[in-house]
């Protein structure tokens, strides 16, 4: 099938056009209108828009990549997409266009050196919450890892989350592995953190504990001590101090309830059914996660559970490079 190859910058005001996009977030309003965040095939970021008396016409699940046709441009202010008083078709691709798989590729061949690399965990627990030192290793195993790069501050930064293919020791080293190789092809100039004593206490403590030889726990070690290292530490959290895309577990398809672990997490202090992401809930889904990729069910649910983590992470590791540019 011949797919369009509009992209963002084709957006015309009050003009149709057809365009191929994943949907990568949502979000309900008060009054019933409804906003799917947007990446096009070139990884432009847009959004669109459904009225209230159209949201019955659509039927889109976050994490798919879709062709949208029909749809309606909107230039006031960021240029974005509307349903055209629901005249906009959508039609679900099982798999990205061969376009995006190409350029994905091309990509990850290339090796750049120089510029800036951002880095942010995720861990699922191995002890109780109650229980738990988040300085100790012991107590936590890497989920995924969180990486984005620019070859200069001031550009748009590429991210990518490396996922853990399994929940036994060697999945884990794996994936050391896969973070060593994604910063060694790179070699940047620095790496950037935000409040990043827990990623480098943990990557390096789990490489010490899972590494069956030397060499991973060295290439570990290289990483933080061959480049600059920059941790940011702003007052506040990241969200108070970048504009971070929040992630509701409430439109994603699983069948967990927050709510289970929140009333009894004891640094948890928000509404229990708040649909927005936490870290507090991350170990949580992750531990999900890891079940459903063991079982080998690549079903709806998993899916749905490594759509959520990877938007949540991906959303810790876009504001860095506007961070850094500010603090550097």
């Amino acid at each position: 099938m011949e797919y369009p190859e509009n992209t963002k910058s084709d957006i015309e005001d009050g003009k149709t056009l057809s365009i191929v996009a994943k949907v990568t977030n949502f979000k309900r309003f008060d009054d019933g209108n409804e906003m799917y965040y947007l990446t096009d095939i070139e990884g432009s970021n847009t959004k669109l828009k459904i009225w209230d008396e159209e949201v019955d016409l659509y039927e889109i699940e976050v994490g798919r990549w879709y062709l949208f046709e029909n749809a309606e441009g909107d230039t006031y202010g960021d240029p974005m997409l509307g349903s055209n008083r629901g005249d906009m078709q959508t039609v679900v691709l099982e798999e990205p266009p061969e376009s995006v798989e190409e350029s994905l590729n091309e990509a990850s061949e290339d090796v750049i050196e120089g510029g800036v690399l951002a880095v942010d965990i995720e861990t699922i627990s191995l002890v109780p919450e109650s229980e738990i030192d988040l300085s100790n290793s012991n107590h936590v195993s890497l989920l995924c890892i969180g990486v984005g790069y620019t070859p200069e501050l001031g550009m748009p930064g590429r991210s990518a989350v490396l996922f853990r293919e399994g929940s036994q020791r060697q999945d884990e080293e794996n994936l050391l592995e896969r973070f060593c190789e994604y910063v060694e092809d790179r070699n940047p100039d620095q790496l950037v953190l935000f409040r990043g004593d827990f990623d480098r206490t943990h990557l390096r403590g789990r490489a010490t504990l899972v590494a069956e030889d030397d060499d991973l726990n060295s290439r570990v070690n290289a990483t933080f001590e061959n480049h600059r290292v920059v941790n940011l530490t702003p007052p506040g959290s990241l969200e108070d101090n970048a504009d971070v895309i929040p992630t509701y577990w409430d439109i994603y398809n699983h069948s967990l309830d927050p709510a289970e672990w929140r009333q009894d997490h004891p640094r948890y202090t928000g509404e229990l059914d708040d649909p927005e992401v936490t870290n507090k809930d991350i170990p949580y889904f992750g531990a999900r996660y890891l079940e459903l990729r063991d079982e080998e069910r690549t079903n709806r649910e998993f899916r749905a559970l490594h759509e959520l983590i990877r938007h949540y992470t991906e959303s810790d590791i876009i504001p860095l490079f506007d961070l850094a540019s500010q603090k550097i």
